[in-house]
C-alpha cells in the first residue's frame, strides 16, 4: 500500500519553507518532557534529520524494504541503550504535532489527509516503541 498522497502533502510543506520550524514549535511546547529531551540539541542538524526521517517513515510504512536498516538505526539511537533515548510515551504528542504542523503548513490540506499522515507514521513509531 502506497501513500503517495502523504509524500506529495510532505513535499508541499517542505516547500512552504517552515515546516520543520514550526512543527518543532509545536513539539517543544507540547510538554515539558520533550523540552527536556532536547536540552543541548544542535537543531540546525536536528531539522535536517527529521526531514530526511520523514520521507523515511513513509517509505517504512509503504514496506519499502530498502529503508529498513535506516529505521532499524534510527530505533536504535532512540532506544533506552541509545544515544539518544526518547520515552514511548513522547511519540504520541510527536505525532499530534507532526499531524498539526502538516494541516496547517500544507495548502492544499484536505481532511482525509489527517488519517492518511497517520497511517503513514504509525509504523515508525510502533517500531521506535518496540525497540525501546
Amino acid at each position: 500500500m502506497g501513500f503517495p498522497d502523504v509524500h506529495q502533502s510532505y513535499g508541499r510543506c517542505r516547500r512552504a519553507g517552515h515546516f520543520i520550524d514550526r512543527f518543532y514549535e509545536r513539539f517543544l511546547a507540547s510538554d515539558p518532557r520533550v523540552a527536556r529531551a532536547f536540552e543541548g540539541t544542535n537543531f540546525s542538524q536536528q531539522k535536517r534529520a527529521l526531514g530526511q526521517a520523514i520521507a523515511t517513515a513513509i517509505s517504512y510504512a509503504e514496506g519499502e524494504s530498502f529503508v529498513n536498516s535506516t529505521m532499524e538505526r534510527m530505533a536504535e539511537v532512540h532506544s533506552r541503550g541509545g544515544r539518544v533515548p526518547v520515552d514511548p510515551a513522547l511519540y504520541t504528542p510527536w505525532l499530534e504535532c507532526m499531524v498539526e504542523t502538516a494541516r496547517e503548513v500544507d495548502p492544499r490540506w484536505e481532511d482525509g489527509l489527517e488519517a492518511r499522515w497517520r497511517e503513514a507514521l504509525q509504523p515508525a513509531v510502533d517500531l521506535f516503541v518496540a525497540r525501546y
